[in-house]
């Protein structure tokens, strides 16, 4: 027999819970969104990641080394981001830019890379902005969601630490 009160056990952790199931949920759509969108208005069959990546260098304006790109991010894995930039420079929608040393080397958007970008953002404008824009007092939860969920990956993030701390002090045996 299963405990009905799974995560849920107060309200705290029901609220938390719930929260989550959310997030899943909205990345879930948001994954889709951005991969339907993006093979629409460019042609390139790209992943989330690599959608995520390519917006990425875009708003942050100018060339990226990888340690910016993995902190603005939040990602630590490394091979996956490096694949991500292989794949876009293939595509051609990034240049890899060489600095004075390997580590200063960074990535900025080609002329194909700041088309694909733009048309994505034009779309996104008329289907999804203006449509957000409808719903009343929905800028002021936007705002306030973009609030919790930064919050939220600072407590995820010293979540972590603390499980990483108690593997290093109490041992599974």
């Amino acid at each position: 027999m299963t405990d009905d009160r799974y995560m849920t056990t107060g309200q705290h952790a029901a609220t938390l819970t719930r929260a989550e199931l959310a997030m899943i949920r909205t990345m879930e759509a948001f994954s889709r969104w951005s991969v339907f969108l993006n093979k629409t208005v460019s042609g390139y069959s790209l992943s989330y990641q690599d959608i995520c990546l390519l917006h990425s260098i875009r708003m942050r304006d100018g060339a990226q080394n990888l340690s910016e790109l993995l902190l603005f991010l939040n990602r630590n894995d490394v091979s996956s981001i490096q694949y991500s930039l292989k794949k876009l420079e293939q595509f051609a929608l990034v240049n890899r830019v060489v600095g004075n040393s390997k580590r200063e080397a960074g990535y900025e958007l080609t002329d194909e890379g700041l088309k694909a970008t733009d048309a994505y953002a034009e779309l996104r404008q008329e289907l999804l902005v203006e449509l957000v824009g409808e719903i009343n007092n929905f800028e002021t939860a936007l705002a306030s969601a973009a609030h919790a969920f930064e919050r939220l990956t600072s407590l995820y993030d010293q979540a972590t630490q603390s499980v990483l701390n108690r593997n290093i002090l109490e041992p599974r045996s």
